[in-house]
């Protein structure tokens, strides 16, 4: 069985495993470095809703992890050297990483080590697995990057960092030979395998919530509320036409004025129970079309708001030979989380005043009329930084700044 890493491994039987199974064993960073694979999330560039993208299309989407922490990495390097310089050197990862595997489609319970080997010439890409004696063996074809490493990356990219930086051969030798416990996905679709990614990392650890959202909203191929939302941000986001082209931080990293969390905390408020987009959301649920009015609203809806308070809109800056928006140079909170969050909530307010109209310039001039109520000259003085509102950006003041707005506006 030379083509095959051999692990024993027990099976875990847990609640709602879906169609996949969970096994425990044990395998070694030898083994681990010749078929691993780490992916990592990146920023979307699609506009969902533009004419080449919709109707939207869900294809599997693996890349769901987080970025490495090149600090963290940092860490475990000056550990491991500490440690491995240490006669009583204590080099012990207790907690499992979890790998995912796919399990070849002719497994099953009549199959021998010979029949797997002619198996293999079939499928380089799937696992097998035996039960022998009341012990399960899983047989890994030994093929480059066929098992995703879904937690532990940190840990295992940290021992792999090391293993490259010594030239020392017994160091190398026992770091070849080190071996984590492995917790073991076989059978999962790629939507399942960032479901457990997901809760693990954000049900039992601090990760940023952003990629929480970006996740749930592209992967999962059943239509929810976290994909309309994640949807309309991606066309703020990229399309052209939108005001907010460039002001959104996808994966809540990187230039722009508000995380992508942010923008998709504040559009799911209008989904649920008696939102004012509850009706539009079903419509969306049922494949409908009129839910499309929610980004015809949005555009015309902050073009509006940049028209009549131009002064107090952001202008790009030039960073790394790019022109991107910075909230750092930018000396008002009309397009910051205090702002926004306001105008967010000001939604539930004006969308049914313009409801009944069919176009983004009539929506765009019904605006106009409400929020021409406030001057220029006025506006710069309640955007300012360093006014009444500008001390913060936490839920309170959007609410006062909200609550502000609706006087001013007459609403």
């Amino acid at each position: 069985m030379n083509n095959f890493i051999k692990i024993s491994a027990l099976e875990v039987l847990q609640l709602n495993s879906k169609s996949g199974a969970v096994y425990t064993g044990r395998i070694s960073f030898r083994e681990l470095l010749t078929i691993h694979r780490l992916t990592e999330r990146k920023e979307s560039l699609v506009d969902p809703f533009g004419e080449l993208n919709y109707p939207i299309k869900f294809d599997d989407d693996e890349e769901f992890q987080r970025h490495l922490n090149t600090s963290k990495l940092n860490d475990l390097n000056k550990f491991l050297n500490k440690e491995f310089n240490d006669e009583n050197q204590n080099i012990i990862f207790p907690s499992s990483v979890i790998l995912s595997l796919d399990l070849n489609e002719n497994n099953s319970s009549d199959l021998s080590e010979s029949d797997i080997e002619n198996l293999y010439i079939q499928n380089l890409s799937s696992c097998f697995v035996l039960n022998e004696n009341g012990i399960n063996s899983i047989y890994i074809p030994k093929t480059n990057r066929i098992c995703l490493i879904v937690d532990g990356q940190h840990r295992f990219y940290g021992l792999k960092r090391f293993y490259e930086s010594t030239n020392d051969s017994k160091k190398k030798e026992n770091i070849l030979n080190f071996q984590f416990v492995a917790t073991i996905l076989l059978g999962y679709d790629a939507f399942q395998v960032a479901e457990v990614f997901a809760n693990v990392n954000f049900n039992q650890k601090p990760v940023n919530k952003s990629l929480y959202y970006d996740i749930f909203g592209s992967s999962v191929k059943e239509k929810n509320e976290i994909q309309l939302a994640h949807f309309t941000a991606l066309h703020m986001q990229n399309s052209e036409d939108s005001p907010l082209n460039g002001m959104i931080k996808l994966l809540g990293k990187g230039y722009g004025l508000f995380s992508q969390a942010f923008f998709v905390e504040k559009l799911l408020i209008h989904f649920k129970g008696k939102g004012v987009w509850t009706e539009l959301y079903e419509n969306y649920l049922n494949d409908g079309e009129k839910f499309l009015i929610i980004p015809t609203f949005l555009n015309a809806y902050f073009k509006s708001i940049k028209k009549q308070y131009n002064d107090c809109w952001p202008k790009k800056v030039t960073r790394e030979e790019k022109e991107v928006y910075s909230a750092y140079k930018y000396d008002y909170i009309l397009c910051k989380t205090t702002g926004m969050g306001a105008y967010f909530r000001l939604i539930k307010d004006i969308f049914p005043l313009v409801r009944h109209l069919n176009s983004e310039i009539e929506i765009f001039e019904k605006c106009n009329s409400i929020f021409s109520k406030l001057s220029e000259e006025d506006a710069k003085n309640l955007f300012s930084k360093n006014g009444e509102f500008g001390q913060g950006g936490s839920e309170g003041f959007q609410v006062r700044l909200y609550k502000e707005l609706k006087i001013i506006y007459g609403l």
